[in-house]
């Protein structure tokens, strides 16, 4: 029997997900933003209220400065996002959201409904607890190997 990987099945998972996502309006409108832009977008929905900066994103997903300037310079362009100066400090700029991307938002937040509903379809409540346990284990594992260098 061949080995299975995890991250493996992971990515492919992931990358599924990704299609499912951007499998709405926007994303036509839009065709330059990618799987990663979604989820941005709603990490900065889920802490609207709040400044965020590029650090923050960075931190959150675990990607690289470069990619990250990258993605806000697309997300800038297609109308998604404004940089801003805040008083306190002239080298940071924050992210905010458009009017555009709060329409953005609804159809994402709908597909994101869907295909949850659709992923966990067969499942019982026990065995998604236990997925999002064995999730926090893996990602646990995981900073302790980033830790270790």
């Amino acid at each position: 029997m061949d080995k299975r990987h995890i991250g493996y099945a992971v990515k492919s998972l992931s990358r599924r997900i990704d299609r499912a996502i951007e499998n709405i309006p926007a994303a036509g409108e839009n065709g330059k933003l990618t799987g990663v832009q979604f989820w941005v977008l709603n990490f900065l929905f889920r802490n609207a209220g709040r400044d965020i900066f590029q650090r923050d994103i960075e931190n959150e997903f675990k990607i690289r400065r470069s990619t990250v300037t990258e993605g806000m310079q697309a997300m800038e362009n297609a109308g998604l996002i404004r940089r801003e100066p805040v008083e306190y400090d002239a080298r940071l700029k924050k992210i905010v959201l458009t009017e555009y991307a709060e329409e953005v938002r609804r159809q994402i937040q709908a597909q994101v409904e869907r295909t949850e509903e659709r992923m966990t379809r067969g499942f019982t409540e026990r065995e998604l607890d236990d997925f999002f346990d064995y999730i926090a284990r893996f990602k646990h594992n995981l900073s302790e190997m980033e830790k270790q260098g």
